[in-house]
Formats: structure tokens, C-alpha cells, sequence
């Protein structure tokens, strides 16, 4: 092309996600000589919309999601009006949904099959959950289709050819989230847990309160939501946390411990091995993606006894943690967002 491909990302914005969060990181290292990117974020609610008529609203809201995008608002409507603009004056080659669950129901058919532009779209929720939030007849509209582990390919491969499937692994900042310069030890076993959806509660609470006269075990949880343990001695809670707070509870632990119901990229995973941290977490074929044995240990999903097991081996063996921490951040620098940015680079050259 004469000029530097003109691509738009259209994502959602979600309040409780940091300045280092979200898969839009890897925008700011393409390569400006070949990219000019525009960026737009819709909120997660209908406020960008402006209908100031309450039944209208509603109506328009109903009609919208009949379509089977349960997630969808008409804050990603009004985002899709927006990218259809930037495409209809020629300001964009590719729109890449980066939040396909929420967005792109309606711009493939306004722009037709002989459209110019190239429409991409990327799907981060696990293929147990995307046939209620992802109808067939949007996805199979997509130039590409973009997923985050391999576990997802299945679903979308059942109504699309494979090749246009293209699986590209969530990235880490690596120079936000490293390991602590100077760690400091106070006889205290650290393990942290991050985050609330998708985790698998009921195992959580279970190995806290089976632990809980145990003082020289401590779990520090970074979560919005209540979970049942807030009267438990050895739970220590953190709610609205910057991100160098959060960072220095990552430096801090001993383990990130991380039972999960599903997976497919997950943010607490990659920070946590970005800090360095040894990893407790549920074998998952997602986790397995992200993970390997050589940082992790990965218990059975629901196995109390066996996330027991894996904190106490931890705990009595500071040569395997040192083992496994290590290994656990040269995973994350292969999943830094240099790396990953390369990766959404040829598939957007590729295109066209």
C-alpha cells in the first residue's frame, strides 16, 4: 500500500480494569511507519448513545439484542455507527473488534460482501459460554476471526472455514508487572488471588477455611465482589487498588492461587507470572496455553486437597518457588506485548 494501513479498534471499556489491562495493549507497539491507528472505546452500558426518550431507548435496546449478542448495548451500536462513518470516507482498511462479544453485529452487513474494508473480530469468552453471546450468522461475517486459546477454535470452526480462524495468545506489559528488585520475607506464605469472574469460588473457600487457623498462611484477594470469606482471619481483602498497589501485591506473593470454573487469556495469570509468581491454578487446556509445568502446579478442577498440597509444597520448598518464579516471568517475556504485537501485525498485513 502507498500509505500506512489506516486501522480502527473498536473495544469496550470497562471501569475496573487498570491502565495496563486489556488485550488493546499491543496498539502502541505496531509500528507507525506501516500503521496509523485510530482507537475508540465504548462504555458498557447505553450511555453513549444519545436518545434521550426512555421507551425509545428501551425499544431500541429490545430490538438490538434480539439478534442473540445478549451483551451487546447501544453503546456499541453507537460504536458501530462511528466505524461505519471512518469506513464509508475512507478512513479505515481494517476495523478490528477487539471485544466481539459486545460489538460488530451490524457494520459487516451495512458494508455488504463486496466491501473494501477488512472486518476483524476478537472473542475472549470460553466455547461453553459463546453460543449465547455470539451467533453464528454475526461471527461467520468477519474477515477473520481473532481467538485467545486454542480451546475456543471448536466452536467458530463448527459454522467457518478453520483458516480464518487465527489464534494469537493475550500479551503482558513486562516492563510494568516484573519481580520485586528487593524481596523481603517476614515468614509469612503469600498466596494472592485476583479478580472474580470465572473464578471457581466454591474450591477458594473451601482451601481458605481449611487453612484458616493456619497464621503462617495468609491469602490476599483483589476483588470487587463479595465472596463469603470476609470474616476469615487469615484473608486479607484489597477493593479499588491502583496499579502499582496491585503490582506490589503480586512482588509480595508467594503463589498466585487460582482455581477458575473456565478459561480462555486470563489478566491475573499473565500478571502474576510477569511479577514473577509461581502458579496454583486449575488444569485448564486455556491455562495449559498460557503456562507450562516448569512454572506451575496445576490441580484438578475442584481437587481441594490437591490445591492444599500444592500450597504446602510451596510453602516448605523455597528452592522450588525460586524454580518455578523463575520460570514463570521468561514465560511472560515470550508473551510480552512486543512479541504479540508482531503477531497482530501479520494478520493485519496478511488481510491485505
Amino acid at each position: 500500500m502507498s500509505h500506512p494501513i489506516r486501522l480502527r479498534l473498536e473495544s469496550t471499556r470497562y471501569p475496573h480494569w487498570g491502565r495496563y489491562s486489556g488485550i488493546g495493549q499491543f496498539a502502541c507497539r505496531l509500528d507507525p511507519v506501516h500503521f496509523c491507528v485510530e482507537r475508540h472505546a465504548a462504555s458498557d452500558s447505553d450511555d453513549d448513545l444519545l436518545l434521550p426518550v426512555p421507551p425509545l431507548r428501551r425499544a431500541l435496546r429490545e430490538r438490538v439484542q434480539r439478534g442473540g449478542m445478549r451483551w451487546y448495548k447501544l453503546s456499541d451500536l453507537a460504536a458501530e455507527l462511528r466505524a461505519l462513518g471512518a469506513c464509508v470516507t475512507g478512513r479505515a482498511d481494517i476495523v478490528h473488534f477487539l471485544d466481539g462479544e459486545h460489538g460488530g453485529q451490524f457494520l459487516p452487513q451495512w458494508l455488504g460482501r463486496k466491501r473494501r474494508v477488512k472486518l476483524v473480530a476478537s472473542y475472549h469468552q470460553p466455547s461453553d459460554l459463546l453460543p449465547e453471546l455470539v451467533p453464528a450468522a454475526v461471527a461467520s461475517r468477519f474477515d477473520r476471526v481473532v481467538v485467545v486459546s486454542p480451546a475456543q477454535r471448536s466452536f467458530f470452526e463448527a459454522f467457518m472455514p478453520a483458516e480464518r480462524i487465527v489464534t494469537i495468545l493475550h500479551g503482558i506489559d513486562t516492563g510494568f508487572f516484573t519481580p520485586d528488585p528487593a524481596p523481603h520475607r517476614d515468614g509469612v506464605f503469600r498466596c494472592v488471588t485476583v479478580g472474580h469472574w470465572l473464578r471457581d469460588w466454591r474450591t477458594i473457600c473451601a482451601v481458605v477455611e481449611r487453612l484458616r487457623d493456619r497464621s503462617d498462611i495468609e491469602f490476599n484477594i483483589v476483588t470487587s465482589r463479595q465472596t463469603g470469606l470476609e470474616a476469615l482471619p487469615n484473608v486479607r481483602f484489597y477493593r479499588d487498588v491502583s496499579d502499582e498497589e496491585l503490582r506490589r501485591i503480586y512482588q509480595r506473593a508467594d503463589a498466585l492461587f487460582l482455581p477458575l470454573t473456565e478459561s480462555t487469556a486470563n489478566n491475573s495469570l499473565l500478571e502474576g507470572i510477569a511479577c514473577g509468581v509461581p502458579v496454583v491454578a486449575t488444569d485448564l487446556p486455556s491455562v495449559r496455553a498460557y503456562v507450562y509445568e516448569a512454572c506451575a502446579i496445576l490441580p484438578p478442577a475442584g481437587d481441594i486437597e490437591a490445591f492444599i498440597a500444592a500450597i504446602e509444597t510451596l510453602k516448605g520448598a523455597p528452592e522450588i518457588r525460586t524454580q518455578l518464579g523463575t520460570a514463570a516471568r521468561r514465560r511472560a517475556e515470550e508473551l510480552c506485548w512486543n512479541n504479540v504485537a508482531k503477531e497482530y501485525a501479520a494478520l493485519y498485513m496478511g488481510l491485505l
